[in-house]
């Protein structure tokens, strides 16, 4: 009898010492701070020895584990895709998600020289992305889009206030204003996509060779020749291939060229 008692005091001293073991490994995981994290370590090695797409990868994974909450490898990260992956969009993306994270561990939106850092990186990436192919396109078509809109804006001043001149004159009648395109002088679509309504100097037919011939004018561009002639700016592309031989690029376009237009 004294046997059994001394055996089971021992196997409960044994569990109770295992249950306070794995609480203190928990309470140890959950305290442990993410740079000394054993993964944050080796992604750092890694990023030492110039191995960034390693180094990442642990980065990513630390944050999985951490459900996000690993703001230095965020800010790693970033700096990653930055510097040497060339994604501004993936580095606004971890530092701004740094920045939040911060902010929940203060419970405030006060700003310390490390998040003024990261906001400095921040825009920094946005002043790649803006050197983007992508975004140079975007850009130019937005000038053009500027551009146009102003120049028809001036033009319907101009009209009206003509309008108005001959109105009070008595010369025209008020529902003249009403009439189509013609009267206002501006071609619709239809006519841009068919080269019909530019000035003979700006649009030259070749008959014998069945091609249309456009002669380019200052501050011209592709896109805004492709609107006029096809009614869809995107189309500027097959321009620029169709003339190769005068126009290396779209940068070499220059005033008194003649484009063909396929």
């Amino acid at each position: 009898m004294m046997r059994t008692f001394l055996a089971s005091k021992h196997i409960f001293f044994l569990l109770l010492a295992a249950l306070v073991y794995g609480c203190s490994e928990s309470v140890t995981l959950e305290v442990l701070d993410e740079t000394e994290d054993p993964i944050y370590r080796r992604a750092k090695d890694l990023l030492a020895r110039d191995l960034n797409s390693e180094a990442l990868s642990n980065f990513n994974k630390l944050i999985a584990k951490r459900d996000g909450i690993a703001p230095e490898s965020h800010l790693e990260a970033g700096l990653i895709h930055l510097n040497h992956i060339k994604d501004p969009i993936s580095a606004i993306y971890h530092f701004k998600r740094y920045i939040a994270v911060k902010q929940r561990e203060r419970q405030s939106t006060q700003r310390d020289a490390g998040m003024e850092r990261v906001e400095d990186l921040i825009s920094t990436a946005k002043k790649e992305l803006l050197m983007t192919v992508d975004a140079q396109d975007y850009r130019l078509k937005l000038l053009d889009t500027i551009e146009q809109l102003r120049a028809e804006n001036e033009s319907m001043k101009s009209q009206l206030q003509e309008f108005r001149k001959r109105e009070s004159s008595g010369t025209i009648s008020s529902g003249a204003l009403l009439q189509g395109p013609d009267s206002s002088g501006i071609a619709d679509n239809s006519s841009a996509q068919s080269g019909v309504g530019l000035e003979p100097s700006r649009l030259d037919l070749a008959s014998s060779e069945g091609r249309r011939i456009y002669t380019v004018q200052a501050r011209d561009s592709l896109y805004k020749i492709s609107r006029q002639m096809y009614g869809d700016p995107s189309r500027w592309r097959e321009i620029l291939e169709a003339n190769r031989g005068v126009l290396p690029s779209e940068s070499d376009l220059q005033p008194g060229m003649q484009l063909i237009i396929p």
